[in-house]
């Protein structure tokens, strides 16, 4: 039972997801993924150093937004019998806000309401129909300009127009909390409490929060929408539960301090249960694809009903 876990670098998080995983797995490896080697020889071959990276039984793939797209290329090359918390879709679906969230909606996951422009002439009739305060972005960006009026707004789309920028107009979060989800629990929960008026991508300080069933049931189904187990899951309360955003590599030790749950032990926990799992389904799946098989062959015989 071997372990791999993808990362950027041997962060603070990274370093006690691999001390809990020591006392789980076999063997436990962390590759830092600027070290990642990817052929398209003969074969497919993902290496880093003399350590062929497709010879584990499980990854755990730790990497950051901007190396989202990269995520895809390489995590869906692995052996379909390699286990992975988070599915390669699921960085394609997460490597641009808007269309996150947009995939969210279509399947079902209520999310704030959010809007793309790539014109300023767009943008502006977007304005017209807003209700204020909003939040302008450019996709990409966590930096927000928070506009309380119409004016404001309209000063801000003109400034961005003139450098030929798309913009994100959505709405101000003023009370947002954070579900870590793993599968179908949510492990903690917290809210953030900051100065800064644009709440969702700022610093602040987290305190735990419990939240209601409501909130829990949504942060998961979020999670299952875009195909993964583990996940960060912002969530507005502004007039009812709403996803904000989703994150696939966050932070698990503030997060474990101000709620007082080990969330790396309980992440490498359900990483390890349902590799167990998975190793487990085939067994389940040939005793029902020969179930089939027999039933079939039945139906195909009457003589064998009577």
């Amino acid at each position: 039972m071997s372990l791999c876990i993808m990362g950027l670098e041997k962060s603070e998080t990274n370093l006690k997801l691999l001390e809990e995983a020591k006392n789980r797995f076999a063997s436990v490896f962390f590759v830092p993924i600027d070290g990642i080697r990817i052929g398209l020889g003969e074969k497919f071959s993902i290496s880093y150093r003399s350590s062929n990276i497709m010879k584990f039984d499980s990854v755990y793939p730790r990497i950051p937004p901007r190396f989202y797209s990269y995520a895809y290329q390489l995590l869906s090359l692995l052996p379909p019998e390699t286990f992975t918390p988070i599915k390669p879709i699921t960085f394609l679906l997460a490597s641009e806000r808007f269309f996150l969230l947009s995939v969210l909606r279509k399947r079902d996951v209520e999310t704030l309401d959010i809007h793309l422009a790539r014109s300023t002439k767009a943008a502006q009739a977007i304005l017209d129909e807003s209700e204020f305060p909003i939040v302008v972005r450019v996709p990409g960006k966590e930096t927000g300009v928070v506009a309380n009026t119409l004016a404001e707004a309209k000063s801000v789309i003109g400034a961005l127009g003139s450098l030929k920028q798309p913009v994100l107009i959505e709405d101000l979060v003023k009370d947002m909390v954070s579900c870590y989800v793993a599968g179908q629990d949510v492990l903690a929960g917290v809210r953030k409490k900051t100065r800064e008026k644009d709440l969702v991508f700022s610093r602040g300080e987290l305190k735990g929060q419990k939240m209601d069933i409501e909130t829990k049931h949504l942060a998961v189904e979020a999670a299952k929408a875009i195909d993964t187990q583990i996940a960060r899951v912002d969530i507005s309360l502004n007039g009812g539960p709403k996803v904000v955003n989703v994150n696939l590599n966050p932070s698990l030790i503030e997060p474990s301090r101000a709620t007082g749950v080990n969330l790396p032990r309980e992440t490498i926990r359900h990483v390890y249960e349902n590799y167990r799992k998975q190793q487990e389904k085939p067994m389940l799946m040939r005793f029902f694809e020969d179930a089939k098989s027999v039933v079939k062959d039945v139906l195909r015989d009457k003589s064998m009903v009577w």
